[in-house]
């Protein structure tokens, strides 16, 4: 039982740095069970998405009680990304998972260089809108699905500019909304009897790592919302953002380096 203890910190720095960026906590939690436990990959993706939910779920509850979200902007979007996270989730156990991931860890490198240029380019903040793109929901739910990260980076910028996001605060809550149910339609919808069968052979194990992980990320979950309200400004955020995609994207690429 005190073999993972080190994931109770690691829990604590993952959690409070995704939620403050609105970016799904599997992105950073599939890295750490396969290059550092070297977990099979199936357990990986699906230990990496059961564990944020726990980090989101405390974040959730959080922004909930502070009022740091819109309600119907988070409804819309969901109403779109759960069905698709469920199919995704469901056909991720029949295709090349090393090949999607590799393409996505790609283009988060290319997408974060882009939003940063465009961020530094920027004088004031961007203009409002108030439109749902179906296009990126229905994506970032498939994605999630997929390679468990997706609906929250691809959503990140939208939800930022939307007319109902009063602050950056605001727009980080209510991703980190969208992307928990996304994230808890996923990890449904990858419950097929094949991955079944590995959890229970390898229950022990995922127990004495979860003793630790769940902890860490609850605690951080309570931390990375107050990280986001302190955020300044738009610009600020974008900034912010696109580093922590950039970092996410490097350790997706390494992680489909991992699956080969």
């Amino acid at each position: 039982m005190l073999h993972y203890w080190f994931l109770l910190p690691v829990g604590v720095s993952i959690s409070a740095l995704v939620m403050s960026a609105g970016v799904s906590g599997s992105t950073l939690w599939v890295p750490v069970y396969l290059l550092w436990l070297r977990l099979d990959p199936p357990i990986a993706f699906w230990l990496g998405l059961f564990t944020m939910l726990f980090g989101f779920g405390s974040g959730v509850i959080r922004n909930f009680r502070d009022g740091t979200f819109d309600g119907v902007l988070v409804r819309r979007y969901l109403l779109i990304a759960i069905p698709a996270a469920l199919v995704g989730g469901w056909l991720s156990g029949s295709i090349n998972q090393a090949f999607i991931v590799a393409l996505f860890g790609a283009f988060l490198i290319f997408y974060a260089i882009l939003i940063a240029g465009r961020t530094l380019r920027m004088r004031g903040d961007t203009d409002r809108h108030d439109d749902v793109p179906i296009a990126i929901a229905l994506l970032g739910g498939a994605l999630t699905g997929l390679i468990s990260i997706g609906v929250g980076i691809l959503a990140m910028p939208s939800v930022l500019r939307h007319r109902s996001s009063r602050s950056p605060g605001v727009a980080i809550g209510s991703l980190v909304m969208i992307i928990f149910f996304t994230s808890l339609a996923a990890t449904i919808g990858r419950m097929r009897p094949s991955l079944i069968s590995v959890l229970r052979r390898d229950s022990s194990q995922i127990i004495a790592i979860a003793i630790w992980a769940v902890p860490g990320v609850v605690i951080g979950g309570q931390i990375g919302p107050r990280l986001a309200q302190m955020l300044p400004s738009e610009r600020h955020t974008r900034l912010y953002f696109s580093a922590v995609l950039l970092v996410v994207g490097l350790l997706t690429l390494a992680r489909a380096a991992a699956i080969r």
